[in-house]
């Protein structure tokens, strides 16, 4: 009988400090970043992704600051109205905005410039289908 009460008490004394150790946030902490792939990542602004592609460009094909000026306000057009084509769910449309760029890119860029990036362009859609292929 006395080691039976003995027994319990210290069941009784070490329980508590299980129960404090116990930490079930840190568990659900780890396995909520399996679940997050599935909400869309955000995307900086609009202007930020012009510029981007702006500079990128400018390097690329030497743009004057005049050419640089009116390309950003094309990329910038151009990715917000893409932004708002897929918050609205619209499947088309990107045809009509690529176009749009062309034909502006085709009043400011001069022919070897425009020469270029086409040439950039076709690399880039090959480095994409060969990105496909290997998946």
């Amino acid at each position: 009988m006395k080691k039976l009460i003995a027994a319990i008490a210290i069941m009784l004394a070490v329980s508590p400090v299980f129960a404090q150790t116990a930490t079930p946030a840190p568990a659900a902490a780890k396995q909520a970043p399996a679940k997050a792939p599935a909400a869309p990542k955000a995307l900086p602004a609009p202007e930020k992704r012009a510029i981007a592609y702006t500079d990128e460009l400018k390097t690329k094909l030497n743009l004057t600051d005049d050419q640089y000026k009116k390309v950003l306000d094309v990329n910038t057009e151009c990715i917000r109205r893409k932004d708002a084509a897929k918050a609205s769910g619209q499947k088309g449309g990107f045809k009509e905005i690529s176009a749009y760029r062309k034909q502006q890119f085709q009043t400011i860029l001069t022919p070897d410039q425009l020469a270029k990036l086409k040439d950039m362009n076709a690399q880039h859609a090959q480095k994409g289908a060969k990105g496909d292929t290997e998946k």
